[in-house]
């Protein structure tokens, strides 16, 4: 496990440094050999939300930093914002503002609706009316009158 002390990583998810300051410290953390750095990229721009990609799992290159909603297992950090760091076995490995580390399945990581130019994500994440899911609205669901009410599964 990645001592979450030694490794320089500081940052505020709410507040307009967000992104800038999580981009100016991924270059301190260590690597551990417990904790294999697989399945990401530092390269490219974040992903937002689209029809084809709601969740960390949806994306085909997973960045480390991407900023996440979460909505897992464990109830403490249910409805926290925090930022993709890599993967683990099956999990994806999120650290959050406190710098604690814990590991969900991809699919309980909801992506931002949009990234601003400060590089402040925002999420608009809605309850399905169906089966009250937690999912994403694109940009284009939240400029649609009205908003959809459905998660794109039950709307299917």
């Amino acid at each position: 496990m990645v001592d979450p002390n030694q490794s320089g990583f500081k940052f505020e998810v709410s507040g307009t440094g967000f992104l800038n300051n999580l981009k100016s410290h991924t270059s301190n953390l260590k690597e551990s050999p417990a904790m294999p750095w697989v399945g990401t990229s530092s390269a490219g721009q974040f992903s937002c939300a689209m029809s084809s990609q709601r969740t960390l799992k949806d994306l085909r290159i997973k960045r480390r930093g991407q900023p996440v909603f979460v909505q897992g297992h464990v109830l403490t950090r249910k409805g926290q914002e925090a930022a993709f760091e890599a993967f683990n076995d099956r999990l994806a490995v999120v650290k959050f503002s406190d710098e604690a580390l814990v590991g969900y399945d991809p699919s309980e990581l909801l992506l931002p609706t949009e990234i601003d130019d400060q590089g402040v994500p925002y999420f608009e994440i809605r309850p399905c009316r169906s089966c009250d899911i937690l999912f994403p609205l694109t940009p284009e669901e939240c400029e649609s009158d009205p908003e959809p009410t459905q998660c794109p599964d039950c709307a299917a």
